[in-house]
C-alpha cells in the first residue's frame, strides 16, 4: 500500500508517474498531462483538444501554454493524492494554485481570530495520555510553525 508522501514522489520532470493500482483515475490524469508536456515520437496516445492549431498560436501564446502546461505538470506531481482528487477537472497551473492556496488556507476565518486560538493552544499545550515524545514533538512543532505562519509573535515565560 503507497502512502501519500510515495504518491507524490513517484513522478518528475524526467518521467512518468508510476501507477497507484488503487488510484487509476489520478494517475491517468497525471499521465494525461505529463504526455502533454513531453514531445513523443509519432502521435500522442491522449488527444488533447485546443482552440487552434501550432501555427496559429503566436510566440507569446505558445510560450504561455506551456508553460501553464508544464506548471500544471509540476503542481499536479506535488499534490498529495486527497488533494490532488479534488483539483482534477481544473485546467490551468494557476486554477490549480489558487484551489490548493484556498484549500490550505483553512476555512477563511479572520487573521485575528486564527491567531488568539493559535495562542490559546499555545498556552494550554500539553501532553495527551499515552502520547509518545515524538508525537507530542510533532505536535508542538507544526504548532509553533502555524504560530511562525501567521506571524504570531511566540511568548517567552
Amino acid at each position: 500500500m503507497s502512502t501519500d508522501k510515495e504518491s507524490s514522489a513517484v513522478g518528475t520532470d524526467s518521467r512518468p508517474p508510476m501507477l497507484v493500482e488503487s488510484d487509476y483515475e489520478s494517475w491517468k490524469i497525471r499521465i494525461e498531462r505529463y504526455i502533454r508536456v513531453t514531445e513523443g515520437q509519432g502521435a500522442a496516445p491522449v488527444q488533447v483538444t485546443r482552440d487552434k492549431t501550432d501555427e496559429e498560436f503566436t510566440k507569446i501564446e505558445n510560450n504561455r501554454e506551456l508553460a501553464n502546461i508544464q506548471a500544471t505538470n509540476i503542481l499536479s506531481q506535488g499534490l498529495p493524492r486527497h488533494v490532488f482528487n479534488i483539483q482534477n477537472p481544473t485546467r490551468t497551473g494557476k486554477e490549480i494554485w489558487d484551489n490548493v492556496e484556498l484549500l490550505m488556507k483553512g476555512s477563511g476565518k479572520p487573521i485575528q481570530q486564527k491567531k488568539e486560538e493559535l495562542f490559546d493552544e499555545y498556552e494550554r499545550f500539553h501532553a495527551i495520555g499515552n502520547e509518545s515524545i515524538h508525537d507530542y514533538f510533532v505536535r508542538f512543532h507544526k504548532l509553533i510553525n502555524d504560530m511562525k505562519i501567521t506571524q504570531l509573535d511566540i511568548p517567552a515565560h
